[in-house]
């Protein structure tokens, strides 16, 4: 399957108003200016305007090697331009790091016009969607087999949108209002938190894509108790069956040395408890390791320490990591949610 073929079923996801104004910020080359067009066209026929706008890594290298650097500095008048958009859709071919020939004396240049450029782009916007296309460099940043990869993001982008969105909508309608979550795992570890006057959001085509989820911040400091987790990646290293447990909210023990000790080299609350959330995407099999796709899969759960205060709660901190889970069972206000993977509210 040539991966055009699945951008009109994306499209038909994002919730995009009529006559509104659209930027297709698009990382990637001309040689794939193919997947830009038609995302633009499906846009198009949806009935908004798109801006084609490309951030090609090979330009912005050749650009800055040779322009000037006294004309490098971008003044905020340039970056006017992408306010006009009522909506953002961020499509990577590949991350935006810079090229690895990039000239290393202008990467404070280029992390000032990144800066700006995020800023821009993301500030008083309507939706703000990021799409990760199944390239090679993108599985190989989160080192899985490229057909693994591949073929796992076919399947998670040609979900049923209209069936997604109403299972997100009926989940949260019946878990609002619901105020403390016990979860079981491993060898009777019991985790405990708060959800009080706390707000549920969904992930249905609006955020990030692959989608596929319902989540929420706990209250800060509400979380105690114990929860194994049966693989986690860090730094390209699979760890298996960790334990981390929690007292008043912050993680203060971990199975793993290593991980533990990445976790409070972040500044801020990196080592508090930040979400609990819910995969809803059946199109997902299983879990492979890429946490964007993971934590979609239908009959899993997911717990994240880190930073929260972009979806309702009070944790700033440069990180935000996801602990996946098939879950024993989980109650919340002592009913069943889950049990064996299974939805049962």
């Amino acid at each position: 399957m040539n991966f055009t073929e699945v951008i009109p079923n994306m499209v038909s996801g994002f919730e995009i108003k009529k006559g509104s104004i659209v930027l297709l910020n698009f990382w990637g080359e001309n040689s794939d200016l193919n997947i830009l067009d038609k995302f633009a066209l499906e846009i198009a026929k949806a009935g908004a305007v798109p801006i084609r706008w490309q951030q090609s890594r090979e330009f912005i290298k050749t650009y800055f090697e040779e322009v000037s650097q006294e004309y490098l500095d971008f003044p905020d008048k340039y970056f006017e331009v992408f306010k006009l958009a009522d909506s953002v859709i961020d499509i990577f071919m590949y991350g935006p790091a810079p090229h690895k020939n990039f000239p290393k004396e202008k990467l404070p240049l280029y992390g000032a016009y990144m800066r700006k450029l995020f800023t821009a782009i993301a500030e008083g916007k309507e939706l703000f969607i990021q799409v990760r296309i199944p390239t090679e460099e993108n599985a190989l940043e989160e080192g899985i087999d490229y057909e693994v990869y591949k073929k796992s993001m076919y399947n998670a982008l040609s979900v049923d949108f209209k069936k997604l969105k109403e299972e997100c909508r009926n989940l949260i309608k019946k878990l609002n209002g619901k105020n403390k979550v016990t979860i079981y795992s491993g060898d009777n570890r019991i985790l405990t938190f708060s959800l009080k006057n706390r707000k549920w959001h969904k992930d249905d085509g609006n955020g990030d894509i692959p989608c596929g989820e319902v989540f929420i911040a706990p209250i800060e400091h509400s979380a105690e108790g114990e929860i194994l987790i049966p693989q986690v990646t860090l730094e390209g290293e699979k760890l298996i069956n960790v334990l981390l447990e929690f007292k008043a909210g912050n993680l203060i023990n971990c199975s793993s040395k290593e991980l533990l000790e990445f976790i409070k080299k972040f500044p801020g609350d990196s080592d508090i408890l930040a979400e609990f959330g819910i995969g809803l995407n059946d199109n997902i099999k299983e879990v492979i390791g890429s946490t964007v796709m993971d934590e979609k899969c239908k009959g899993t759960a997911h717990v994240a320490v880190g930073m929260n205060d972009m979806f309702g709660g009070k944790n700033s901190s440069k990180l935000h990591m996801d602990f996946i889970f098939s879950p024993m069972k989980i109650e919340i206000d002592n009913k069943v949610l889950m049990k064996d993977s299974k939805i049962l509210l």
